[in-house]
C-alpha cells in the first residue's frame, strides 16, 4: 500500500478547514449582527419639530406615530411612501395604494412625500430639504428595530439637527430575522460605497424616471 505524504495528508485536510472558518465567520457575523440590529440605540421620544415615519407606513409604525402624535409629540407628522416591495400582500398594496393615513387632520399637519430614489437615502434627502425649507432642529423618526442603526446613519449624512430614534419591534421568525441581517448587511455595504448625502452607485441616479 501506498504511503500518503504530508502533501496528500493536507489536501484531505482543508476543506474542513475551510469549513471550519467559514462557520466561524458565519458565528461572528450572526453575534455582530444580533448586538448591532437587535440592541440599538434609540432615545426616549421628545417633543420635536417634526415625526417621520420611514418606509413604508405599516400599521404598526403608524400605530407609534399615531400615538405619538396624539401625546403632542409634534406640529407635523412626515410620511415617506416608497414603493411596494415584491413580498407585499394585495391587501397592503392597496393599503399603500390607498394612503389614507396621508389624510389631512384637525389636530396636526400630515405631510406625505415619495422618496426618490425609493429608499432610506432617499427619504434623508427629503428630511434634509423639508428641515431646511422649514428650520426643524429637531427630528423624531420611527422606524423598525434592525433599520434604527443603518437609518440613523443614513439621515445623519443629510440632516444636521437632533434625531431621536424610535423603534417599533416586529416578531421576527428566526429564518425571518437571519434574511433581515443579511438585506440590512448588504444595506450597510452600499451605505459605505456611497458615503455622501446623495452619492450614488454607479447607474444608479438619484432622479428615478
Amino acid at each position: 500500500m501506498a504511503i500518503q505524504g504530508p502533501a496528500a495528508t493536507e489536501r484531505r485536510r482543508w476543506p474542513a478547514r475551510l469549513a471550519a472558518v467559514l462557520v466561524l465567520v458565519f458565528v461572528a457575523w450572526l453575534a455582530v449582527c444580533w448586538a448591532v440590529l437587535e440592541h440599538p440605540r434609540t432615545e426616549e421620544p421628545a417633543v420635536s419639530d417634526a415625526l417621520l415615519v420611514l418606509g413604508p407606513p405599516d400599521t404598526q409604525r403608524m400605530a407609534t406615530a399615531q400615538e405619538l402624535m396624539e401625546r403632542g409629540i409634534a406640529p407635523v407628522l412626515v410620511i415617506a411612501t416608497p414603493d411596494a416591495q415584491p413580498g407585499d400582500s394585495p391587501a397592503m398594496v392597496q393599503y399603500y395604494e390607498d394612503k389614507e393615513f396621508c389624510a389631512p387632520r384637525a389636530d396636526f399637519e400630515v405631510m406625505c412625500f415619495e422618496p426618490n430614489p425609493s429608499t432610506t437615502q432617499g427619504e434623508a434627502i427629503e428630511l434634509r430639504d423639508l428641515a431646511a425649507e422649514r428650520g426643524w432642529d429637531t427630528v423624531t423618526v420611527v422606524t423598525f428595530k434592525q433599520h434604527v442603526p443603518r437609518a440613523r446613519m443614513i439621515l445623519e449624512r443629510c440632516y444636521g439637527g437632533e434625531l431621536r430614534m424610535v423603534a417599533t419591534d416586529y416578531e421576527f421568525t428566526p429564518l425571518r430575522a437571519v434574511l433581515q441581517y443579511v438585506y440590512q448587511s448588504a444595506g450597510y455595504v452600499k451605505a459605505w460605497l456611497t458615503p455622501g448625502c446623495d452619492q450614488q452607485l454607479p447607474g444608479n441616479p438619484k432622479e428615478l424616471e
